[in-house]
Protein backbone atom coordinates (compact mmCIF):
# COMPACT_ATOMS: atom_id res chain seq x y z
CA UNK A 1 0.00 0.00 0.00
CA UNK A 2 1.25 3.50 -0.86
CA UNK A 3 -0.87 5.57 2.03
CA UNK A 4 -2.38 7.09 -0.85
CA UNK A 5 1.68 9.02 -1.34
CA UNK A 6 0.53 8.65 -5.35
CA UNK A 7 -2.24 11.44 -5.08
CA UNK A 8 -0.15 14.47 -4.20
CA UNK A 9 2.86 15.96 -6.46
CA UNK A 10 6.01 16.11 -3.77
CA UNK A 11 7.43 19.03 -6.15
CA UNK A 12 4.55 20.86 -4.42
CA UNK A 13 4.68 20.84 -1.03
CA UNK A 14 2.03 22.37 1.41
CA UNK A 15 3.07 25.98 2.76
CA UNK A 16 4.37 24.62 6.40
CA UNK A 17 6.60 22.11 4.49
CA UNK A 18 7.88 25.08 2.30
CA UNK A 19 8.31 27.24 5.45
CA UNK A 20 10.34 24.53 7.58
CA UNK A 21 12.96 23.68 4.64
CA UNK A 22 13.18 27.66 3.98
CA UNK A 23 14.35 28.10 7.27
CA UNK A 24 16.33 24.98 7.71
CA UNK A 25 18.69 26.25 4.67
CA UNK A 26 18.39 30.03 6.06
CA UNK A 27 19.96 28.64 9.04
CA UNK A 28 22.75 26.59 7.36
CA UNK A 29 23.70 29.77 4.75
CA UNK A 30 23.52 31.88 8.05
CA UNK A 31 25.59 29.47 9.96
CA UNK A 32 28.13 29.52 6.87
CA UNK A 33 28.52 33.12 7.00
CA UNK A 34 29.00 33.16 10.60
CA UNK A 35 31.91 30.80 10.16
CA UNK A 36 33.19 32.66 7.43
CA UNK A 37 32.90 35.83 9.49
CA UNK A 38 34.70 33.90 12.66
CA UNK A 39 37.41 32.76 10.07
CA UNK A 40 38.13 36.26 8.71
CA UNK A 41 38.02 37.93 12.21
CA UNK A 42 40.75 35.05 13.73
CA UNK A 43 42.75 36.01 10.09
CA UNK A 44 42.85 39.58 10.37
CA UNK A 45 43.47 39.39 14.44
CA UNK A 46 46.90 36.88 13.30
CA UNK A 47 47.86 39.46 11.40
CA UNK A 48 47.44 42.25 13.97
CA UNK A 49 49.28 39.83 16.62
CA UNK A 50 52.39 39.47 14.46
CA UNK A 51 52.80 43.10 13.73
CA UNK A 52 53.13 43.56 17.94
CA UNK A 53 55.50 40.80 17.85
CA UNK A 54 53.21 37.89 19.74
CA UNK A 55 54.49 35.40 17.84
CA UNK A 56 53.07 32.90 20.60
CA UNK A 57 49.77 33.85 20.41
CA UNK A 58 49.86 34.35 16.56
CA UNK A 59 50.73 30.64 16.38
CA UNK A 60 48.12 29.51 18.20
CA UNK A 61 45.41 31.70 16.52
CA UNK A 62 46.57 30.23 13.06
CA UNK A 63 46.41 26.78 14.41
CA UNK A 64 42.82 27.33 14.89
CA UNK A 65 42.63 28.86 11.68
CA UNK A 66 43.92 25.61 9.65
CA UNK A 67 42.00 23.05 11.66
CA UNK A 68 39.09 24.08 9.83
CA UNK A 69 41.03 24.99 6.56
CA UNK A 70 44.08 22.64 6.17
CA UNK A 71 43.94 23.62 2.33
CA UNK A 72 44.44 27.10 2.78
CA UNK A 73 48.35 27.59 1.74
CA UNK A 74 48.76 31.51 2.75
CA UNK A 75 47.55 30.41 6.52
CA UNK A 76 50.75 27.46 6.60
CA UNK A 77 52.93 30.00 4.77
CA UNK A 78 51.69 32.66 8.00
CA UNK A 79 52.10 29.78 10.89
CA UNK A 80 55.25 28.98 9.23
CA UNK A 81 56.88 32.81 9.43
CA UNK A 82 55.36 32.68 12.96
CA UNK A 83 57.32 30.04 14.31
CA UNK A 84 60.40 30.79 12.67
CA UNK A 85 60.22 34.10 14.32
CA UNK A 86 60.13 31.82 17.76
CA UNK A 87 63.45 29.79 16.24
CA UNK A 88 60.92 26.43 16.35
CA UNK A 89 62.93 25.52 13.58
CA UNK A 90 61.50 21.94 12.97
CA UNK A 91 58.07 23.19 13.15
CA UNK A 92 58.46 25.87 10.52
CA UNK A 93 59.96 23.63 8.31
CA UNK A 94 56.84 21.24 8.95
CA UNK A 95 54.86 24.33 7.91
CA UNK A 96 57.08 25.53 4.90
CA UNK A 97 56.88 21.51 3.17
CA UNK A 98 53.20 22.10 3.55
CA UNK A 99 52.59 25.25 2.12
CA UNK A 100 55.09 23.91 -0.70
CA UNK A 101 52.86 20.87 -1.18
CA UNK A 102 49.99 22.88 -1.76
CA UNK A 103 51.47 25.72 -3.91
CA UNK A 104 54.62 25.46 -5.82
CA UNK A 105 54.15 28.37 -8.06
CA UNK A 106 54.43 30.68 -5.40
CA UNK A 107 57.69 32.26 -4.85
CA UNK A 108 57.55 33.08 -1.40
CA UNK A 109 56.47 29.79 -0.37
CA UNK A 110 60.10 28.69 -1.86
CA UNK A 111 61.83 31.61 -0.02
CA UNK A 112 59.78 30.66 3.40
CA UNK A 113 61.51 27.14 3.29
CA UNK A 114 64.88 28.88 2.05
CA UNK A 115 64.50 30.63 5.12
CA UNK A 116 64.13 27.59 7.45
CA UNK A 117 67.39 26.07 5.59
CA UNK A 118 69.34 29.22 6.40
CA UNK A 119 68.21 29.23 10.01
CA UNK A 120 69.52 25.52 10.33
CA UNK A 121 72.94 26.96 8.52
CA UNK A 122 72.06 24.66 5.60
CA UNK A 123 73.72 26.67 3.06
CA UNK A 124 73.95 24.03 0.45
CA UNK A 125 70.03 22.76 0.86
CA UNK A 126 69.33 26.46 1.27
CA UNK A 127 70.80 27.50 -1.99
CA UNK A 128 68.53 25.73 -4.94
CA UNK A 129 65.36 27.35 -2.75
CA UNK A 130 66.20 30.92 -3.02
CA UNK A 131 67.02 30.67 -6.73
CA UNK A 132 63.98 28.58 -7.66
CA UNK A 133 62.14 31.81 -5.68
CA UNK A 134 64.16 34.06 -7.33
CA UNK A 135 62.88 32.22 -11.36
CA UNK A 136 58.97 32.98 -10.10
CA UNK A 137 60.01 35.94 -8.94
CA UNK A 138 63.25 38.21 -9.99
CA UNK A 139 61.91 41.48 -8.00
CA UNK A 140 62.07 39.77 -4.65
CA UNK A 141 64.43 41.71 -2.37
CA UNK A 142 64.11 39.10 0.77
CA UNK A 143 65.29 35.87 -1.82
CA UNK A 144 68.24 37.95 -3.11
CA UNK A 145 69.35 38.99 0.68
CA UNK A 146 68.76 35.24 1.61
CA UNK A 147 70.48 34.24 -1.04
CA UNK A 148 73.15 36.74 -0.95
CA UNK A 149 73.35 35.48 3.34
CA UNK A 150 73.68 31.86 2.17
CA UNK A 151 76.39 32.44 -0.45
CA UNK A 152 78.21 34.58 2.17
CA UNK A 153 77.77 31.22 4.73
CA UNK A 154 79.66 29.49 1.81
CA UNK A 155 82.42 31.72 0.98
CA UNK A 156 81.34 32.56 -2.52
CA UNK A 157 82.10 36.29 -1.44
CA UNK A 158 81.61 37.95 -4.83
CA UNK A 159 78.06 36.08 -5.65
CA UNK A 160 77.19 37.25 -1.91
CA UNK A 161 77.90 41.00 -2.80
CA UNK A 162 76.26 41.08 -6.07
CA UNK A 163 73.22 39.35 -4.63
CA UNK A 164 72.97 42.06 -1.64
CA UNK A 165 73.34 44.70 -4.06
CA UNK A 166 70.53 43.69 -6.65
CA UNK A 167 68.51 43.34 -2.73
CA UNK A 168 69.18 47.01 -2.36
CA UNK A 169 68.67 48.07 -5.95
CA UNK A 170 65.24 46.78 -5.45
CA UNK A 171 63.84 48.03 -2.00
CA UNK A 172 66.45 50.87 -1.02
CA UNK A 173 65.17 50.90 2.28
CA UNK A 174 65.39 46.73 2.77
CA UNK A 175 67.24 46.62 6.19
CA UNK A 176 68.07 43.18 5.78
CA UNK A 177 70.28 44.29 2.50
CA UNK A 178 72.25 46.66 4.06
CA UNK A 179 73.14 44.35 6.92
CA UNK A 180 74.48 41.69 4.58
CA UNK A 181 75.60 43.89 2.53
CA UNK A 182 78.14 45.54 5.36
CA UNK A 183 78.48 42.05 7.14
CA UNK A 184 80.34 41.12 3.70
CA UNK A 185 82.42 44.06 3.62
CA UNK A 186 83.25 44.20 7.36
CA UNK A 187 84.97 40.40 6.28
CA UNK A 188 86.64 41.71 3.10
CA UNK A 189 88.21 44.31 5.14
CA UNK A 190 85.97 47.11 3.35
CA UNK A 191 85.97 48.73 6.67
CA UNK A 192 84.83 52.20 5.30
CA UNK A 193 81.58 50.51 3.07
CA UNK A 194 81.25 48.35 5.95
CA UNK A 195 80.74 51.97 8.36
CA UNK A 196 78.33 53.62 4.99
CA UNK A 197 76.18 50.44 5.43
CA UNK A 198 75.46 50.46 8.96
CA UNK A 199 75.25 53.87 8.77
CA UNK A 200 71.99 53.61 6.13
CA UNK A 201 71.03 51.21 8.84
CA UNK A 202 70.69 53.60 11.47
CA UNK A 203 69.10 55.88 8.99
CA UNK A 204 66.55 54.01 7.71
CA UNK A 205 65.45 52.37 11.38
CA UNK A 206 66.90 54.79 14.41
CA UNK A 207 65.20 52.97 16.86
CA UNK A 208 66.85 50.01 16.31
CA UNK A 209 69.28 48.78 18.51
CA UNK A 210 71.02 46.59 16.41
CA UNK A 211 72.24 49.07 13.75
CA UNK A 212 74.00 50.92 16.07
CA UNK A 213 75.44 47.35 17.53
CA UNK A 214 76.44 46.97 13.71
CA UNK A 215 77.83 50.57 13.19
CA UNK A 216 79.88 50.53 16.75
CA UNK A 217 81.65 46.93 15.34
CA UNK A 218 82.61 48.77 11.98
CA UNK A 219 84.04 52.04 14.03
CA UNK A 220 85.92 49.53 16.61
CA UNK A 221 87.74 48.10 13.48
CA UNK A 222 88.77 51.34 12.48
CA UNK A 223 89.77 52.04 15.73
CA UNK A 224 87.30 54.94 16.11
CA UNK A 225 86.98 54.03 20.08
CA UNK A 226 84.65 57.67 20.58
CA UNK A 227 82.52 56.85 18.05
CA UNK A 228 82.20 52.96 18.37
CA UNK A 229 81.26 53.90 22.60
CA UNK A 230 78.55 56.45 21.61
CA UNK A 231 76.98 53.93 18.85
CA UNK A 232 76.87 51.27 21.79
CA UNK A 233 75.71 54.05 24.26
CA UNK A 234 72.91 54.59 22.16
CA UNK A 235 72.24 50.78 21.73
CA UNK A 236 71.92 50.19 24.79
CA UNK A 237 69.54 53.25 25.41
CA UNK A 238 67.45 51.76 23.21
CA UNK A 239 67.34 48.35 24.88
CA UNK A 240 66.25 49.93 28.21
Amino acid sequence: MNFGISRFNLTVMPPKIHYLTYSLRCFVEVRKKVTQEEQWHLFEESIRLIGQGRFAECETVLKKLISSQPEKSYLWISLGRCQLAQEKIADAEVSARKTLELDDKNAAHWNLLGCVMKAKSAFTEAEPLFRRALELNAKDATSWSGLSTILLGLGRYTEAEEAARKSIEIEPRFFEGWVVLGTLCLKLGRLQEAEAAFQRLVELSPNTPEAYELLSIAFTAQKKHTEAAAAQARARTLRT
